[in-house]
């Protein structure tokens, strides 16, 4: 199965005329809700070679199946709304302008309600909400597997250190807090999760930025690494604002994000945390 790491972040819009629009198959509809993502970003989404009872098919792409918490949420919602479902595998960079062309009708892949966002599509209430870690050694992290660390371990931890994540995602922003007050190395953002997992692997970075969910996809996949948890307060309230995950909706399609609200209001936290504690320990395997 391939599983690649990605980010809740911002985002390029891209020009229409780098899609092919008919690789979406049929247009979006208001009986089905046709949802766009990457099936490539554990433990939100993923993909699998064989169904089983947390899956659901990607309709683009044969004999294939899409497994994780953005999945779980999508069948509780498909059951609840008493829609048909369609799951289509996209690049991210392509989700908000397939979105706006109609052939999806929604995006539920951990992506951030952002004001530069709300420009182009709507938003529903959040759908999960994550906290950002350090992922390091795990000879490093295990110095601090049973606290939180505050900002004094953060200047004699970060100085000097450099600090990789994903191009064009709220973690990478993130990293300028670290610059800025604990003396880090902000290094070239790079493609995917897993590159820079690849990255702090190798000893090229001390550490990447990631939520928490997907640092503890990536550390199960990778037993030399570990996670940092630390506290949250340190970020400032606009790296805070930005943890959250919404469901995008094109603009002007009111009757479907209060359609998923309604579903999301009935969504409880004990709900969210067992879909994202089995899709973290699903992840991987």
């Amino acid at each position: 199965m391939s599983k690649t790491y990605r980010r809740l972040g911002l985002i390029t819009l891209g020009a229409l005329s780098a899609l092919t629009l008919g690789s979406c198959g049929n247009q979006a509809n208001n009986n089905t809700l046709v949802i766009g993502l990457e099936c490539n970003y554990s433990p939100f989404n993923w993909t699998e070679a064989s169904p089983n009872e947390y899956t659901l098919a990607i309709s683009n792409q044969a004999n294939a199946y899409a497994d994780g918490y953005d999945i779980q949420f999508a069948k509780r919602a498909s059951e609840e709304l008493g829609m048909d479902v369609k799951i289509v595998k996209m690049e991210w960079d392509n989700l908000i302008p397939q979105l706006n062309a109609g052939q999806i009708n929604c995006i539920i892949a951990g992506m951030t309600d952002t004001k530069e966002r709300r420009e182009a599509i709507d938003f529903t209430n959040e759908y999960y909400r994550s906290e950002l870690v350090l992922v390091t050694s795990k000879a490093v992290a295990d110095n601090y597997a049973s606290t939180t660390v505050d900002s004094q371990t953060l200047s004699t931890l970060l100085n000097g250190k450099g600090i990789v994540s994903q191009i064009q995602t709220v973690t990478n922003s993130c990293i300028e807090t670290f610059v800025t007050n604990y003396g880090a190395v902000h290094q070239t953002p790079v493609d995917t999760f897993a590159t820079a997992s690849s990255k702090v692997n190798a000893g090229t970075a001390f550490a990447m930025t990631a939520e928490y969910p997907v640092a503890q996809a990536i550390v199960k996949a990778n037993s030399n690494l570990g996670i940092i948890r630390i506290n949250q307060d340190i970020l400032g309230e606009d790296n805070l604002s930005e943890l959250g995950v919404s469901i995008g909706v094109k603009k002007g399609n009111q009757e479907l994000v209060d359609k998923l609200n309604n579903v999301l209001a009935k969504y409880t936290q004990e709900m969210r945390n067992a879909d994202m504690t089995g899709a973290v320990e699903r992840s991987g395997d």
